[in-house]
């Protein structure tokens, strides 16, 4: 009998395994097949946003935040920002635009959104690892003083954004507006987040409302991972794997629930 059950898990895993990769590839295509430059468009797109603020730290004057090279900073705001950022706006038309593949049985909805969140994330890895060594080309120096934490960051940013995504779209299901209302706050969070700023140049009192910002506190802790001198005052791991989990944990229930309720 055991026997039997742990060849069903199997089967069950290799099934899975199967359908989110070959969701990937697709993915893959939508979303960067439509362009002759693909995945260097992603490339540019980083660079240009990047090249833009750290102009705009080099005109006001602006020093180097706590002894980090500004390079670094800036890649390490941008990446968890961009990784967290897109799986929540992309989940919550991940499933509209998969409708004819929801019609194989092996194929649910989960499985769409997952699969998208997973190539997004993978995107910005490789789009940040070369940018980081575009760094390094240019003489910035880079430091790893926490594997733990900078592992931790990486990953903490795909689950918290794929929860977030989770939970808003199965929201959007009962209040469509949601899908109008996501890409508001996420631009109001885009600049709230402390990616081309240090939250410890605040003042305590505003500095924890921003810190409210999960994703914020992953991207000041993403920092202090990736330098000695830079302070993570007031974030807590604590704080943003709660969060994390909580969202991820509603976000996986909800779903499940709306999953009849789109057939209606």
């Amino acid at each position: 009998m055991e026997l039997l059950n742990i060849s069903l898990l199997k089967g069950a895993f290799v099934t899975e395994y199967r359908v989110i990769t070959a969701l990937m590839l697709r993915e893959i295509h939508t979303i960067y097949g439509n362009s002759r430059i693909g995945y260097l468009w992603v490339l540019i797109q980083s660079a240009f946003n990047i090249g833009v603020f750290w102009a705009i730290r080099e005109i006001a004057g602006a020093s180097s935040p706590h002894g980090m090279s500004i390079a670094m900073f800036l890649i390490a705001g941008f990446g968890i920002w961009n990784v967290a950022s897109s799986c929540i706006s992309k989940s919550l038309t991940a499933v509209s635009a998969n409708k004819v593949l929801l019609t194989f049985p092996q194929v649910t909805e989960l499985d769409v959104i997952v699969a998208r969140c997973l190539v997004l994330w993978f995107t910005q890895i490789v789009v940040s690892l070369v940018l980081v060594i575009v760094a390094l080309g240019l003489g910035f120096d880079i430091y790893v003083t926490s594997w733990l934490d900078f592992y931790l960051c990486v990953f903490t940013s795909l689950l918290l954004g794929l929860g977030i995504g989770l939970l808003l779209q199965s929201f959007a299901v009962f209040l469509p507006v949601i899908e109008r209302v996501v890409p508001l706050i996420l631009r109001v969070l885009f600049f709230a987040s402390g990616l081309f700023y240090s939250i410890s140049t605040f003042t305590q009192d505003i500095a924890e409302i921003l810190l409210l910002n999960p994703i914020a506190q992953l991207i000041e802790l993403f920092r202090a991972s990736l330098s000695y001198g830079y302070p993570s005052d007031g974030c807590s791991w604590t704080y943003v794997m709660e969060f994390t989990l909580i969202t991820l944990s509603l976000g996986l229930v909800t779903e499940r629930y709306v999953r009849s309720r789109r057939k209606e």
